[in-house]
Formats: structure tokens, sequence, C-alpha cells
């Protein structure tokens, strides 16, 4: 076959698929991401504990030491190209007067590793950084580079530039069979649309080996590991400046307290062995939370928990898989990308993609267009805010009240590169209903939003997945007016009405 749809195909659309999509497109290669949901970050990238680590824990010489150490020196730059925040805030991993061999062990294994700005803190100075760590504490690896940053505002970002400059994404598109051609392959969804790619890549992450097992090449054995999270209100944000990590052991960094780079204050993962794929809560995962962050930091208040949710890690081996198959002509594979894998993405995208162009994947010369970042009204002064409203009024009237996120916002992100958004979509761009009442207020007012600028109905305005939210208008014509909504919980009972959002 001499022409095909794409010179590259990348299944999969969480961090690791993302990069390597927005490198591929920025090389120069005609590209498409194909993704089985209905929006990109919405597996293991969007919900981790959000660290750019430094590198000092991976083995030395192995890979994942080698691309965190890499990747994390490539994210500031790419951060400002984007417009992504991010926190420079460092690291801490914590010990009591026991510790020390541990935490001169890890600063021995960072400096092999290549690791700049660690160091050794004593009680006095590390309590001076930390006020409200645990008196017991009485060391400290410092690990200066170390950062906070949002992966899935950095996923969508790294599409919507990708896009922009002539990258393809298919969503909805979940790929049940692959197919060999002479020189590259067909990739069919479970809708039957097809598109054939000189090359493949498999970022699928906990799909891998499905993936793989489709393009007859290598066998992966997958292990599943749950990690719960709580998450506490903004008003906790004082309690610490940065992660605060207790010593690793064999299961991984351990539960930990750590910042946002929306303001909150974040407790877990814990590391509970799972046999398939679930981000279930448990409360034995609640109650160790609790229990282990208690001993790092004093003050937790865990009635300011305002969300429990979990994330799945998943790992092939002991280290990073990436690869071209020699079982899959032109199929490159990627597998067990768990911590430090948001830290490692961009170096492992730019290993694919020079690989891919080794293998002989074609680059064209074009001009590179900016993307433009999202209006963001915390940023701007009460001169340039109250230009803004006289201009587009839409933009002083807010529909989250925790977060601050107006309707102009709203309308602007559902006018992205990235089309259709659920109301998750419009949650990922901009915390709506993110934030203490968790959509309370602003959900039925997001609902209404959408449907008008989609032209539809409320109850064709989908939540997450192929499932909508509304049931039926409450009140139709009554004291309420005709745009209340009834919103309806997982067992289709009425939950809450609202007023249309003045």
């Amino acid at each position: 076959m001499g022409s095909f749809d794409y010179e590259v195909g990348i299944i999969g659309a969480g961090i690791v698929g993302s990069f390597t999509f927005n490198t591929c497109v920025l090389s120069g290669i005609k590209t498409c991401l194909f993704e089985a949901g209905e929006d990109v970050s919405i597996g293991a990238t969007k919900a981790n504990s959000a660290i750019i680590h430094a590198g000092y824990d991976p083995i030395p010489g192995s890979k994942m030491a080698k691309y965190n150490v890499l990747g994390a020196k490539m994210y500031p730059s790419i951060a400002k190209r984007l417009g992504e925040r991010m926190l420079n805030c460092g690291s801490l991993v914590v010990a009591t007067a026991d510790g020390l061999n541990g935490i001169r062990e890890l600063y021995e294994r960072g400096v092999k590793n290549g690791v700049s700005g660690l160091e050794i803190l004593d009680k006095a100075q590390v309590h001076a950084l930390e006020p409200n760590l645990n008196d017991d504490i009485c060391y400290a690896l410092y690990a200066k580079t170390a950062k906070v940053i949002s992966p899935y505002n950095f996923a969508i970002s790294l599409c919507e530039e990708a896009i922009i400059n002539g990258g393809e994404l298919k969503l909805n598109f979940p790929v049940i069979k692959l197919t060999k051609l002479d020189g590259g392959w067909m990739v069919t969804s479970a809708t039957g649309e097809q598109f054939s790619c000189r090359y493949l890549v498999n970022a699928a992450g906990a799909g891998c080996a499905k993936i793989n097992a489709l393009a007859g090449a290598e066998k992966i054995d997958l292990t599943f590991t749950a990690g719960e999270y709580m998450i506490l209100d903004k008003s906790e944000r004082k309690i610490v400046s940065r992660p605060i990590f207790p010593l690793p052991t064999k299961a991984g960094k351990g539960i930990l307290v750590t910042i946002t780079e929306a303001g909150n204050v974040l407790l877990g993962p814990t590391a509970r062995p799972i046999k398939e794929y679930s981000t279930a809560v448990s409360k034995d995962g609640i109650e160790e939370i609790k229990e282990k962050t208690s001993t790092l930091v004093r003050g937790l208040n865990f009635k300011k928990v305002i969300k429990y949710y979990a994330g799945v890690r998943v790992k092939c081996g002991s280290d990073f898989v990436l690869q071209a198959s020699r079982l899959a002509p032109n199929f490159y594979y990627t597998a067990g990308i768990a911590s430090p894998g948001l830290a490692s993405a961009p170096a492992i995208a730019q290993e694919i993609v020079q690989n891919l162009i080794k293998m002989g994947a074609k680059t064209r010369n074009f001009c590179q267009k900016r993307r433009k970042p999202y209006i963001n009204l915390a940023r701007m002064s009460r001169v340039e805010l109250n230009e803004l409203i006289a201009q587009k009024p839409e933009f002083g009237r807010i529909v989250c009240r925790c977060e601050e996120i107006t309707e102009g916002q709203i309308r602007e992100v559902l006018d992205g590169p990235i089309r259709r958004l659920t109301v998750e979509g419009v949650k990922r761009r901009l915390r709506a209903t993110m934030g203490r009442c968790q959509g309370s207020f602003c959900l039925p007012n997001i609902i209404n939003i959408m449907a008008d600028y989609y032209k539809t109905s409320p109850d064709k305005i989908i939540i997450r997945g192929s499932t909508p939210l509304v049931t039926s208008p409450v009140k139709f014509g009554g004291i309420y007016g005709k745009n209340n909504i009834a919103i309806s919980d997982s067992r289709d009972k009425l939950k809450n009405l609202t007023r249309r959002a003045n």
C-alpha cells in the first residue's frame, strides 16, 4: 500500500500519548491520536500525585532514572510554551531519628542519577521549611528541582497545540482490530471506522497489553495497583508548602502530603494490589491515609475533605518498557509507565519520535502555530478584568462560585480545538465543580450553558463517557421557570433543581 491516511498513529491519549502526539506533529510528521474515551487525559493522567519528581528515587542505570531526570529538565520550557502553570516548590523526603541512613542512600542515588540541587537537612532546617511537620521528624532530603503541575491540563494543552498544527484526534475510538498492511497498519474502531497508518505507537496505558495482542506484538504482563486519595479544601492550603514524602519502601514512594497546582492539599496514595482496572475507593484505604499522613504532618483537618478518588498504577516488571516490536513491523510500544511516568513523559516521547524517524517516518517543514492559552481571570488586574467584561459581559457572570468560573470561560473552552466536551471535560479545563461544593450549586447551570452552546436539550449533555445526567424538567412553567432541570444520581432519583444562571 503506497499511501496512508497518517504517517504515525498513536493509541492512547494519556500524558505519554499526548506528549508523543505533540512531539510527532511539531516534528513535521502527519499524525493521528486515537483515544477510546470521550476526552484526553481521562485515565491515570487525571488521578495521580501531579509531581514532577527530581529523579533521586529510581535505581541508577534504569530507564526510569534516565527519563525521569531528562524529562524533569524539559518541563519548564514546555510549560512556558504552552502557558501552563508550574509550582517550583521542591520536595522533601522526611525521616525520624533512625532514618538518616535511608536519607543518605536516596541522596547518593540521586547524585548517581545526575540530579542537581539535592541537600540533606537537619531537624532545625527542615522544620524551618515546614513548621507543621511532626516533632519527631529529624532529617529530610530536600530536592529543590521537584515541581507540581496539573497533569490533565498539560495533556489537554499538548493535544490542542498539536491539533492547531495539523494533528488529528479521534475520540470515542476504542481500537478493536489492527490489520497488517503492506508497510503499515489499518486501525479499526468498535463502530467500524478505519484509518491507515504507516507506523503505530501503543501508548494505551492500562490497555497496552490488549493493543499489543491485537498487533501480534510481544506479550505484556501487567500488574495493577489502586491508589486512593483525599483532597482537602483550599482553606487548608497553608499547612504545607511542597510535597512531603516518607522514606520510600518496596511498595513505592509512600503516602504523602502535598499541594496541588490549584491550591488544595492532596493526601495519598495508598498502594492496594487489584486484579483488574478499578477506581473504587475503600474505607480501609481512607483510614490508612489518615493514619500515615498524621505521622508526617500535624494539624491535618480531615473534616475539610471535599473529595475521595482513586487512580490505577500499571506496572510491567520493575522498569519502563518502550521499544520497537521485534514481532510486529512498524509497531512501537510502551508499557508500565507508572511513577515517575509523569516526569519522564516528555523525554519518553522524544525518544519514541527520534526512533520513529530512524525507522523511516517521513517529516515535513511547516510554520509552527502558537497555542493561545485560555483566559485566566485570576491572573488579570482589576482594570484588565473590567475591560474584558465591558467587551464580553459573559465573563462577568459567575457560574461556579467555589472556583470563580464564569460563563465566558465555559463558552471559551467549549469553542476550543477539542470537541465535543462533556461536563467532566469542562471540569478538567476550568476546575468548575471541583471546589468545596463539588458541583452542588453550579452543575445544573453548566449543563444549561452547554445545552445552549451545542443547540440541544439538557438531557443530551453527557457528564462522562456516554452517560447523561439530566432526566427531565422540574415544575415546568411553574415558579422555578421553564429552564429548571432535575439531576439524577446513579439510582435515577431526583436529586437537585436550580434556576438557570443569570
